[in-house]
């Protein structure tokens, strides 16, 4: 099978794409074997372009994004012209769309009528949080799905609708033991390198290794059929021990709800003070339940003067060292740490581009602070060429990683 995600923005990391790595870990832990994921940009005759390519290969191609009302979303009319099929209009579908509005107390674009056009034949999948009707439509014995890109309305659709679909279509060859280990803080390579003797002594088995970046972070998918189950205890045990401290989590665990245990664990709390990141610490943060427990609250510190005012950063700090510096996110974290009343202070302070930066700290640098009674620390973070919304996205999850780490040696 392959995975086309559509949309400009994710090209240029404006968006972090979450949904590809949400469809690659769904489809693989099914025994699917995925030969080609492509990110293209929202113009028709790529989008095209990567269907028909897509059809010479794969019996499965996923379609993600493009379904919306705007000009610019054309799977609908990409995937007509790839399987060469009119579009034909869907009474039921625009009926469901005024529907969706009228519940809501407003009136329906004009616009959102395009969403009721659907390729001739095609199924349409039900949309309970929004008015993109997915589809699915079958083309010389292969089948092209397309989702919504949004992530909460692409999840739902798949996991109450197109997942039973495929597998009833679909049905998996083999039984794969799935176990996904979840690391932050190094890269793919450095990965490999760790697991190399596992992968070596794994050869003569049935065990299967993938390997997701996903922005900041690496995830390792091992598959190993079900009739192995001693072959997969093994390997578990010898790529825990093998990644170590890097190891944030298995399967379903995140990053925040980890860095969340530890607080817990040893009943601490945290305040927390961004500028570049803007908040996103805090929102990962607060995506967890009960996460009232240890996190205090947060300041966004964006401008000078609320970095001097509410968290007590020295003028002359910023002055000689720059808000883009490690004495400055040392002070934020210390700050925030006593505004708040907590017993752990993290803190942001960077340049997320594309303007700005310094001869010293170019656009990607980034500075996290963490401050406890005891001690005051910093760590310095680079990030050249990336996207904004990228550079947020890992400068954030790089922060939680370093309390993460942090707290492991408190706790130890």
């Amino acid at each position: 099978m392959e995975i086309i995600a559509t949309g400009s923005e994710l090209l240029k990391g404006a968006v972090e794409n979450t949904t590809t790595p949400f469809l690659v870990s769904q489809v693989m832990s099914w025994g699917y074997e995925i030969i080609r994921l492509n990110t293209v940009r929202d113009n028709l005759e790529e989008i095209k372009g990567a269907i028909c390519d897509a059809l010479t290969r794969a019996e499965l191609i996923i379609v993600t994004g493009g379904l919306g009302p705007t000009p610019d979303d054309v799977t609908r009319d990409a995937i007509a012209e790839s399987i060469q099929m009119p579009l034909e209009f869907r009474s039921e579908i625009w009926e469901e769309i005024q529907s969706f509005f009228k519940k809501r107390g407003r009136e329906t674009p004009p616009s959102n009528i395009n969403q009721a056009y659907l390729p001739y034949g095609a199924l349409a999948v039900p949309n309970a949080l929004g008015t993109a009707a997915g589809i699915i439509v079958t083309h010389n014995s292969k089948i092209i799905v397309a989702l919504p890109g949004p992530p909460e309305e692409l999840r739902q659709m798949f996991l109450n609708e197109v997942k039973p679909f495929l597998l009833r279509n679909f049905p998996p060859q083999i039984t794969y033991l799935t176990r996904c280990f979840k690391v932050c803080g190094i890269g793919e390579t450095v990965v490999l390198q760790r697991l190399k003797d596992v992968l070596a002594e794994a050869r003569n088995t049935s065990a299967k290794f993938s390997y997701l970046p996903r922005g900041g972070e690496v995830h390792i998918v091992l598959q190993v059929a079900a009739d192995e189950p001693q072959v997969f205890s093994e390997l578990e045990t010898k790529i825990r021990l093998a990644l170590g401290e890097d190891l944030y989590g298995i399967d379903e665990e995140t990053l925040p709800g980890k860095v969340g245990e530890l607080l817990r664990s040893i009943n601490f709390t945290l305040g927390v003070a961004e500028s570049c990141t803007g908040g996103l610490i805090l929102n990962y943060l607060t995506n967890i339940p009960g996460s009232s427990d240890y996190l205090r609250g947060g300041i966004v510190a964006y401008h000078n003067e609320i970095k001097e005012r509410q968290l007590g950063v020295k003028p002359e700090t910023l002055a000689e060292f720059s808000e883009v510096s490690s004495n400055t996110a040392m002070e934020m974290a210390a700050g925030v740490r006593r505004a708040l009343g907590a017993d752990i202070g993290l803190a942001t302070t960077g340049f997320a581009g594309p303007a700005g930066g310094l001869p010293d700290a170019p656009v990607g640098t980034v500075y996290v602070g963490l401050s406890t009674p005891r001690e005051t620390l910093f760590s310095k973070l680079f990030y050249p060429g990336l996207g904004r919304i990228t550079i947020k996205s890992m400068a954030a999850k790089a922060a939680l990683d370093l309390l993460r780490r942090y707290l492991i040696r408190l706790e130890g």
